[in-house]
Parts: structure tokens; C-alpha cells; sequence
């Protein structure tokens, strides 16, 4: 059989590469694998899992036996443990978006214990399935890992457009760009110098978006009304109930399904109430809803009919933080009681409230009576700092 990576010249009539060749900035990829291991990649559509694994089958394909593989046809882990059975005598084997194929951890668990193939590299665009798999198969990563490809955060997006000499003489201006853009390249090459919203990146991840959640048997409407109520209540904790009874899903146990859907999709992250006598986490009480971009802020608000007005980075402002501290710590929450709100807290370490404006006016009871010597207000002049 001919691989496509076997022909000479291949690399130029690759529609990723070619890609990659055609933006105007060049976002470096987190690393290629040197030594045998099984490496598992997540990450939300449209970031560039599949580029990635191009670059390593570049790099690979002029010295090794390597081989890809696109799994979106891949039916199950039998279908999947054929092909692999097949190609045995390959030392470098990609396998690209894996997290659709049924079981798909029993064919590579079995590979993997063969120990025939140097480098497993696999891709995922749904961090439950591919965390579900990856734990069922505890020692068998060696030099391997789990590692994250994510939308660009401020300093990253910052960086790719000074590479692309659109970077202004006002820091906060570009800030404001990435509010509207967000860190998807695709969106951050669409949005251009002025950093406007990127209309045609709104579409094709909806379409993705819808695609996968009708693969794993949901419906576009109810993924749409939920989108628009997260992105009109971005910084307003919700009860599930609340979430039901605004939209035509009545039921919260099929919102909780919709989140879920969302969370895996690296499209949502959950801020849980922290109870501040106790430092526990009250998991039943209210929660918040963060879109992980601002990109799917704007694609919800894009699907409810309204149009962008600056009075909405107040919200964004808030999003982009919390998804900057998420990054950095596996956990936080927030607090809402009598004397106001703490947009941010981790118990005896540190809080942070968002004010998007000049100076910090109407702080909060509960944030001034904190005796937290790490406590912060984030404005417009010291933001992320």
C-alpha cells in the first residue's frame, strides 16, 4: 500500500503544512516526541492537533517507517486494532482524532504491551474519552504523557503578533484585539492588525461544535439555547434548575449533560461557590459557567442575535481571567454571600477581583474584610499581573 507521506514532495501539497506556511505568525508547537512512549494530545477543535502531528510525521517520515491515521471513520476499537495489527513493522504511528472510535484504549493498551512501535502519538478533541482511556492504561506512557494544545493566552497571542508586526503602541489596545479575537490562530489570523471579530472562525467551530455534539447523540437546539444563556450570564452564578427553566430543556439533568458535553469539548470550565467559614467547596450551590475563549463568548452571543458593544469586556475581562488562572491552578472558586461577591479565591492563598475600568471603585465587604495578603484587584492597567 502508498502512504501519502512516502512521495517526495508531499510536505508542499499538504493542506496542513501548507497552512501552517500561510499564517501570518508562527505558533510553536509544544514539542516533538524523541523518545518511545505512548503520547496522548487533547484539545478543543480548530487548535491545530492535526498540524501538529504533520509536523512530527515531517520530521519522522525521511528517516523512520511512520504511518497516520485520521480516525473520524473509525467505528470502534476492532476496526481501529486491525489497521494497527496491519502496520506493525512502522515505528512512529499518529492516529488523529482517536476520541470517536468505541473503546479506542483497548487497541492501543494492546499495541502499547506489544512494545513493536517506537512513538504512539494520539489526539482527542474530548478530554473525558481521552482521559477515560488514557487512565486505564497506568505505566505504559514511559518517556510518553498526557499534554494540553489550547487556545493562545494574552502573553502567547501578544507574542505571535509581534511576529506579525501588528502589534500597537498601546498595550491595552491589543488586549481589547484579544478580547474580540481570542486565541484560536485561525480567529487570531482572521481578526488581523485591528483585532476585529472573526466571523467565518464563529462559523466553522459552531459547525464542528454541532457536529460532535450530534455524533454523541445531543441536539442542535438545545446546545444552542445553552450557549446563548452562558454567554448572556457569563458572570451571574447559575443553578442547573435556572439553566432549564430559561431554555426549552426543561430538565436539569440534561443540562448537566449539556455542560458535560461542553467541559469535554474544552469549551466550558465550572467555577464552584466556596463556603468562606469553612473553605469548603459547595457543590450544590450556584455555579458559574466560563467559556474557556472569548471566541465562544462571541459565538453565543452571536447565536442570541446580539452585536458586539464595549460595555461587554467588563464581562470578557472577567472569562479571560478566570481561564488564566485555571490554567495555573487545578483549583479555586468564588464567593457570594452577604457581604458581596470575590470573583476569585483559593482558600488561605490568594484572591482576585475583575474590574474592567480605570481605578477600583464598589469593592465588595467580603473582599475588603478578607485577611489574605495576597489579595489583588485586576484593572485595565495591571491586568493578568
Amino acid at each position: 500500500m502508498e502512504y501519502f507521506w512516502e512521495k517526495s514532495g508531499w510536505e508542499q501539497d499538504d493542506r496542513h503544512l501548507s497552512k501552517i506556511e500561510s499564517m501570518p505568525f508562527k505558533r510553536n508547537f509544544p514539542f516533538i516526541p524523541e523518545k518511545k512512549g505512548l503520547y496522548i494530545i487533547r484539545g478543543p477543535r480548530q487548535i491545530g492537533k492535526s498540524s501538529w502531528l504533520k509536523t512530527v510525521l515531517k520530521h519522522y517520515s525521511k528517516s523512520e517507517k511512520c504511518f497516520y491515521l485520521s480516525c473520524e471513520n473509525i467505528d470502534n476499537n476492532r476496526e481501529l486494532a486491525e489497521i494497527l495489527a496491519s502496520i506493525r513493522n512502522r515505528k512512529v504511528i499518529l492516529l488523529d482524532e482517536i476520541s470517536f472510535v468505541k473503546n479506542w484504549d483497548r487497541a492501543i493498551k494492546h499495541e502499547v504491551d506489544l512494545g513493536k512501535h517506537h512513538i504512539i502519538m494520539i489526539t482527542g478533541s474530548h478530554s473525558y474519552d481521552l482521559k477515560r482511556g488514557s487512565d486505564l492504561m497506568p505505566g505504559r506512557f514511559e518517556s510518553g504523557g498526557e499534554f494540553e494544545l489550547l487556545p493562545m493566552l494574552f502573553d502567547e497571542y501578544y507574542e505571535v503578533k509581534l511576529q506579525a508586526g501588528w502589534v500597537n503602541t498601546d498595550k491595552l489596545k491589543d488586549l481589547e484585539a484579544y478580547f474580540r479575537t481570542g486565541g484560536f490562530p485561525d480567529a487570531v489570523a482572521e481578526g488581523g492588525p485591528e483585532g476585529k471579530i472573526p466571523m467565518r472562525a464563529l462559523d466553522t467551530y459552531w459547525k464542528w461544535l454541532v457536529g460532535d455534539a450530534i455524533k454523541l447523540g445531543k441536539q442542535k437546539d438545545y446546545l444552542e439555547e445553552l450557549m446563548i444563556q452562558l454567554s448572556l450570564k457569563m458572570q451571574t452564578a447559575n443553578s442547573l434548575q435556572g439553566l432549564a427553566q430559561k431554555t426549552s430543556i426543561g430538565s436539569h439533568h440534561t443540562v448537566k449533560d449539556y455542560i458535560t458535553l461542553l467541559e469535554s469539548s474544552f469549551a466550558v470550565k465550572t467555577l464552584y461557590a466556596i463556603d468562606m467559614n469553612t473553605n469548603a467547596y459547595r457543590y450544590r450551590k450556584d455555579k458559574k459557567f466560563y467559556f474557556t475563549d472569548p471566541l465562544l463568548y462571541w459565538l453565543g452571543l452571536e447565536l442570541s442575535g446580539r452585536k458586539y458593544d464595549v460595555q461587554q469586556d467588563a464581562t470578557i475581562a472577567e472569562m479571560v481571567a478566570h481561564e488564566y488562572l485555571s490554567r495555573k491552578n487545578k483549583r479555586f472558586g468564588y464567593v457570594n454571600g452577604r457581604g458581596g461577591e470575590v470573583d476569585f479565591i483559593l482558600p488561605g492563598e490568594w484572591a482576585i477581583e475583575v474590574k474592567w475600568a480605570s481605578d477600583a471603585r464598589n469593592l465588595s465587604k467580603a473582599y475588603l474584610n478578607l485577611s489574605l495578603l495576597d489579595k489583588k484587584v485586576w484593572l485595565k492597567s495591571n491586568f493578568l499581573e
